[in-house]
């Protein structure tokens, strides 16, 4: 599993108050989790910070779950 995975699902899991029992590589971001917009603006605004990786936010509405989240910051690294 990737690096970013445990950075991604901290994030999530303080800033949506969801159990880290709950999210997965393949939680959707959406529909499993039911992440609000600006709960997901809050969640890669903290990832930004957390690893030095910019997100930008037009394309936050283009990551549908956790895998494609660390993706992103896969190539990034």
């Amino acid at each position: 599993m990737s690096k970013y995975f445990d950075i991604v699902a901290e994030v999530i899991e303080d800033v949506a108050d969801i159990s880290r029992d709950e999210i997965n590589m393949d939680s959707s971001l959406m529909d499993d989790l039911e992440l609000s917009s600006l709960e997901l603006m809050t969640i890669f605004s903290d990832i930004s910070r957390k690893t030095s990786i910019p997100i930008s936010n037009k394309n936050i509405l283009e990551f549908e779950t956790v895998a494609d989240i660390v993706a992103v910051l896969d190539a990034h690294s």
